[in-house]
C-alpha cells in the first residue's frame, strides 16, 4: 500500500548511487594520475642521494629489508616491506636535516611519527595503519541528512492534490503511515551504506584499508544511523502539521537549525543575550543533532563514552515522539 513511497525511495537511492559512482570514477582517475607518488619509496627518494649504499636482506620472519645508508649525510633509512601489511620505514637522519614540525601525523592509513634525540631525528612511517571508521560515518552522515531532507514530506505530499485518492486506500491510515515512514527508514540507512562502500572503494584505490570500529568508532556507526533517522521524524512530524507550505518547512529546517545552534554560543553578558541564549538553549535541545557530539572525556581517557547512552536513548526517543506526532496528525486530516 506504500507503492510510491517505495518509488520515492528508489528513486533518491538511484541519484545517490549516480553521485557516490561518479565521486569513485574521479577517484580512479586520480589514483591513475598519481601512480607514481604512491609509492612509500617515492616519499622518502630525496634520501637516495649520491654515495648512498643499499643493501637487501631478508630477515627470518620472511620480511624483506632494504637499507640505505650513506655515511657522508648521516642518513639511515630502512624500509620493511610486510606485505599486505603494509610497509614500515625509520628513517634516521641529523636533526639539522629536519625539514617538517609536525611530530604526528596520520592521512588515512598512513601514519607518520617524528621524534629528536640530541642532534639526531628518527622518523618513523608505517603504511597500515587503521581508519576510524568516524570518518566514514561523517560524510555518510551528510549524505543520509539530504536523503532525510528529500523523504521527509510522505503525508504532506498526500495532501498535496491527492488526499482523496490516499484515502481510499484500503488500510488504515495508522499502518499506511508506518509503513510510510518504514520505506523512508529503509532509503535513508541504505543512503548511510551506499556511502561508506563508496569511501571503502575509493580508500582501496589508495592504500590497502583497514577500518577500526571499536571504542569511539562503533558509538560512531550507532549514532550515525540513528541521528538522521530522529531527524527525518522530526522533518515528518513538522512536514505533516504543517502540509500547506512543507516545501518552505524543509528548505527552512536545516538553517533554522544552524542558526539555533550557533546562538546557543551567545554569552549571556547582558540581559538581551542572556534572553537569547536561553530561547536558543531551549529549542536546541528539541533538536536531534544537538547530542550528536563526541567529547573527550579526561577521567575515562574516552571519546563521548560518559554520555553516549542517554543521547542514544534521546535520538531513539525523539524518532519515536516526532514519527508519533506524524502519523497522529496524519490519522486526522480530512479531504
Amino acid at each position: 500500500m506504500n507503492y510510491v513511497e517505495w518509488l520515492r525511495v528508489r528513486n533518491c537511492l538511484r541519484i545517490v548511487a549516480i553521485i557516490l559512482g561518479i565521486g569513485v570514477l574521479l577517484a580512479v582517475i586520480l589514483r591513475i594520475s598519481l601512480t607514481r607518488y604512491m609509492s612509500p619509496e617515492s616519499w622518502i627518494q630525496h634520501f637516495h642521494e649520491p654515495g648512498t649504499v643499499v643493501t637487501h636482506v631478508t630477515l627470518p620472519d620472511g620480511t624483506k629489508r632494504t637499507i640505505w645508508d650513506n655515511a657522508h649525510d648521516q642518513t639511515h633509512v630502512v624500509i620493511d616491506d610486510l606485505g599486505y601489511a603494509g610497509k614500515h620505514i625509520v628513517v634516521t637522519e641529523p636533526a639539522s636535516r629536519a625539514h617538517n614540525d609536525h611530530d604526528n601525523v596520520a592521512v588515512g592509513s598512513i601514519h607518520v611519527n617524528e621524534s629528536q634525540n640530541g642532534a639526531v631525528r628518527t622518523t618513523v612511517i608505517d603504511t597500515n595503519g587503521s581508519v576510524p571508521m568516524l570518518y566514514y560515518m561523517a560524510f555518510a552522515d551528510v549524505v543520509a541528512l539530504i536523503v532525510a531532507m528529500v523523504l521527509a514530506a510522505p503525508f504532506a505530499r498526500e495532501v498535496d492534490g491527492h488526499l482523496e485518492i490516499a484515502l481510499t486506500k484500503p488500510v488504515s491510515r495508522t499502518r499506511s503511515a508506518i509503513g510510510a515512514i518504514g520505506a523512508d527508514v529503509v532509503g535513508i540507512v541504505a543512503a548511510s551504506v551506499m556511502t561508506c562502500v563508496a569511501l571503502y572503494l575509493c580508500q582501496l584505490l589508495f592504500e590497502s584499508a583497514r577500518v577500526d570500529v571499536s571504542g569511539v568508532n562503533a558509538r560512531a556507526i550507532v549514532m550515525g544511523l540513528i541521528a538522521p533517522l530522529a531527524w527525518y521524524a522530526l522533518l515528518c512530524a513538522a512536514t505533516t502539521w504543517f502540509n500547506r507550505s512543507y516545501v518552505a518547512v524543509l528548505v527552512a529546517a536545516l538553517p533554522v537549525a544552524i542558526i539555533v545552534g550557533a546562538l546557543t554560543l551567545v554569552e549571556p553578558s547582558n540581559i538581551v543575550a542572556a534572553i537569547v541564549h536561553q530561547v536558543a538553549w531551549i529549542l536546541s535541545r528539541l533538536d536531534p543533532w544537538t547530542y550528536v557530539q563526541l567529547k573527550y572525556d579526561s577521567t575515562t581517557m574516552e571519546v563521548g563514552a560518559a554520555t553516549f547512552g542517554w543521547r542514544l536513548s534521546l535520538e531513539i526517543l525523539f524518532f519515536i515522539i516526532y514519527g508519533a506526532l506524524a502519523v497522529f496528525k496524519w490519522q486526522r486530516v480530512e479531504a
